[in-house]
């Protein structure tokens, strides 16, 4: 098999599977979704799976169980190496089954790696045959100018893809310090109203302490005509509010500048914050949706976020 053949292969299937994912995704969901790593219509680990399989499998294609098993291995080995190497560069999840039984760490799991198997057995013994008489049908200057050209398209998809990746990092980075701005600003002004909340009770209890004559008059009142009694329950309710209205006055015009300059502070942290979501939800929402399971290790809190908008 000449690295002529390999590209080709590599392309067709690269694309067949994206074709694939997206036809997926429609019947599950009711809408198209670019299910690529890439931008373009390629899914380039289908196009490495395959051209594997055919590399090491053709010698057992008449093998039907063999064939299989070994699909399965090489297919699913793909996967998780490809999870693992994505996880350990970008610190991201694209994909995880944790959720499904028999898993390996979620790059795998048993029920794909059996429909991986059962789609290499078909591609090997139907599909295969079809495409490799296809090549070998174009020109080969002809197919020399097309690899050479898709080659040059997914290079550039790459590195574009791996660029938006990399400022992606860097926003989650700068959002998820933003969100915690917002947290710590918010936690400090709750901070301050319970402070405040709790000076003026006590400084209540305080009042009340210092001015002790309060119920020395009590005392002294009981012993009058009831008439006189209530005049004096008045006299004593008003002493009181005076009091207490003198000090709530005094803790409330200092506590009411800070809370107002903090709430303006707060809510234009706020705003800024759902500015920058919004730009990332609009610079980075296709992956969100091509990949559902998307997870960061480092910046989960702000992808929920996205999520969410």
């Amino acid at each position: 098999m000449s690295f002529y053949e390999i590209m080709w292969y590599f392309f067709i299937y690269a694309f067949l599977g994206w074709c694939t994912e997206v036809a997926f995704f429609a019947v599950k969901t009711g809408k198209f979704v670019n299910r690529g790593f890439l931008n373009g219509p390629v899914c380039p680990i289908y196009g490495f799976g395959l051209v594997i399989v055919i590399l090491l499998l053709t010698p057992l294609s008449k093998n039907l169980l063999l064939l299989f098993v070994g699909s399965m291995v090489l297919t699913s080995a793909l996967e998780f190496l490809t999870g693992w190497a994505l996880e350990k560069i970008f610190h991201t999840r694209w994909w995880d089954y944790s959720n499904q039984r028999f898993n390996l760490k979620g790059y795998i799991c048993l029920e794909f790696s059996l429909i991986w198997g059962l789609a290499a057995t078909f591609v090997m013994k139907i599909i295969q045959p079809l495409i490799a008489g296809a090549v070998r049908k174009i020109p080969t200057p002809v197919g020399v100018i097309f690899l050479g050209a898709f080659t040059l398209l997914i290079v550039f998809d790459f590195a574009a893809t791996i660029l938006a990746i990399n400022n992606m990092q860097k926003n989650l980075k700068l959002l998820s310090a933003m969100a915690e701005e917002v947290r710590s600003f918010s936690d400090k002004i709750g901070e301050g109203i319970s402070d405040k909340t709790l000076v003026v009770k006590e400084g209540a209890e305080d009042v009340l302490d210092r001015y002790s004559d309060l119920a020395a008059m009590r005392k002294e009142h009981k012993a009058e005509e009831q008439a006189l009694s209530e005049r004096h329950r008045a006299e004593e309710q008003a002493l009181l509010e005076r009091i207490l209205s003198e000090e709530k006055e005094r803790i409330s015009e200092n506590r009411e500048a800070k809370s107002e300059e903090q709430r303006i502070k707060l809510e234009a942290l706020k705003a800024e914050l759902g500015e920058k979501l919004g730009a990332a939800k609009r610079r980075y929402g296709r992956y969100l949706k091509a990949f559902p399971d998307f997870k960061s290790l480092d910046y989960q809190d702000v992808i929920e976020k996205l999520k969410k908008k």
